[in-house]
């Protein structure tokens, strides 16, 4: 019973490990720069969150820097931009949503990927799932292979 406890408490601690972020609309100011990251190709990462092996990314194109906060910036792709997804059946980064690429002010090398309100594309609000994020920002954990990527790109 006692290592019964200890395995769950361990499960439980690994899977919120990586807890993304989340940032109210309210918070958020414009940002008005024309400064733009522009990507040639998708940027897909992989996290390990629990048991289940996560996709993110972003999609190719222009990114252009709209809003801040006091954590960051955010860029804004164009329509259905960001990407998450489950390993499973089909594998990788296989709902699109709003969102696009934040940038720490603290640290201006972590870029993140983000998603707005959380609805995939042609899918409607789950209103038990999205009660949570309803107008929110979510930034998801750091990943060292993302903001790498998104470096190279500048």
């Amino acid at each position: 019973m006692k290592y019964g406890i200890m395995l769950a408490f361990f499960i439980l601690l690994n899977g919120c490990a990586s807890i993304p972020s989340f940032q109210s609309k309210d918070n958020l100011s414009e940002y008005d720069t024309n400064k733009q990251i522009i990507l040639d190709d998708d940027v897909i990462y992989k996290v390990k969150k629990g048991f289940v092996k996560w996709y993110f990314g972003v999609k190719k194109g222009v990114y252009t820097a709209k809003y801040q906060d006091d954590s960051g910036y955010y860029f804004e792709g164009l329509g259905y931009s960001s990407c998450i997804g489950t390993e499973g059946k089909t594998g990788g980064c296989t709902s699109e949503l709003v969102g696009g690429i934040w940038q720490s002010k603290s640290n201006p090398h972590d870029f993140r990927m983000y998603y707005i309100d959380g609805v995939p594309r042609g899918e409607e609000s789950n209103v038990q799932g999205f009660a949570l994020i309803i107008g929110k920002y979510i930034v998801e954990t750091a990943s060292a292979e993302f903001s790498g990527q998104i470096k190279k790109k500048l």
